[in-house]
């Protein structure tokens, strides 16, 4: 069995509303991978502030900080020209349903962008990607190790998400 690369035209999508709507009711609860694109610049996102104490979010421009050396070297995804959409994210989890809602709202459980606690990434496009296992590798019942593969293959492939650390 030849197991597909993962190719975000075949994912489905939503538009990320961090004004308060649940749009994630649409993303199903089962394992995949998703993956999460703005059209906010680099430097908008340089000046997201520290999130508050005690929460598992991601320090947004700290992760800018991290990404230089990457940057430099030419493997980081960047938007091709101002204002164009670029991936800032990708993954794999247990519960795509629950990764959406995490993105948007935080949680205190995992690290988690939370971009609605920003208010500079409203003035922005953000969508989530996403595709279940079983729509992809029929029969893996959500296998977290092929997951781990996929998403590590699909970055070397298509380039490092600037907002990743790992």
């Amino acid at each position: 069995m030849t197991i597909p690369n993962l190719n975000l035209a075949e994912f489905e999508s939503i538009e990320m509303d961090l004004g308060g709507t649940a749009c994630w009711r649409t993303v199903p609860a089962v394992p995949g991978w998703y993956a999460i694109e703005t059209n906010a610049p680099l430097e908008a996102l340089a000046e997201c502030p520290v999130p508050a104490a005690g929460s598992s979010h991601y320090l947004i421009a700290k992760r800018l900080q991290d990404a230089q050396f990457l940057l430099g070297q030419g493997i980081v995804i960047v938007p091709d020209t101002k204002g164009a959409p670029y991936i800032v994210y990708s993954g794999e989890h247990g519960n795509l349903k629950a990764r959406a809602r995490e993105h948007i709202r935080g949680s205190k459980g995992t690290g988690c962008l939370s971009l609605s606690q920003y208010e500079i990434a409203k003035a922005y496009r953000w969508t989530f990607y996403y595709r279940p296992s079983e729509e992809h590798v029929p029969g893996s019942e959500g296998n977290k190790t092929l997951r781990n593969y996929l998403e590590q293959k699909w970055r070397a492939d298509n380039g490092w998400p600037i907002l990743c650390s790992r």
